[in-house]
């Protein structure tokens, strides 16, 4: 997972904070949503279980198809619920090194913790623009070629 910035401009408040940007170590490492990159780690957790590998782009094999589906739905559900980065830390958790679906009773009190503690480290920088509406005068260093091309119609009328 990288994390970069973005720039919200809203009136004359600005406001920059953490875009997450998800990378599948199953495609290559491109750039995946957070429901898919929680569904692979989910996936992780079942295969470490199971002892199988996953493979380049598991979710199209048969075996894994199904379930991929299923977990990515409730990634889906949880993500409506919870913050992802509360998800993430949930599933990384030693508590949840045994859970092997989304839909376990056990993964949503310490998705739950997670949302607190990060709600209490949630910092925002907001800063205030006063801008002061000046005025410029125009400034004419010379005639330019319209100018003098418009004098000369003057003159001529």
């Amino acid at each position: 997972m990288s994390t970069s910035h973005q720039l919200i401009v809203n009136s004359s408040l600005l406001y920059i904070g953490p875009v997450d940007k998800y990378i599948s170590k199953y495609s290559n490492g491109k750039e995946v949503t957070a429901a898919q990159y929680i569904t692979e780690l989910i996936c992780e957790n079942k295969a470490r279980a199971d002892k199988k590998d996953l493979h380049y782009r598991f979710w199209n094999s048969k075996e894994w198809s199904k379930f991929y589906k299923a977990q990515i739905f409730s990634a889906n559900a949880l993500l409506k619920k919870y913050s992802a980065k509360a998800i993430i830390a949930a599933i990384k958790d030693k508590r949840s090194s045994r859970t092997y679906s989304l839909r376990s009773k056990f993964i949503k009190p310490i998705i739950e913790q997670h949302e607190k503690i990060i709600a209490s480290q949630n910092t925002q920088i907001t800063i205030d623009l006063n801008r002061d509406k000046e005025t410029f005068k125009k400034t004419t260093k010379g005639k330019g070629i319209i100018s003098k091309l418009k004098d000369l119609d003057d003159e001529q009328n």
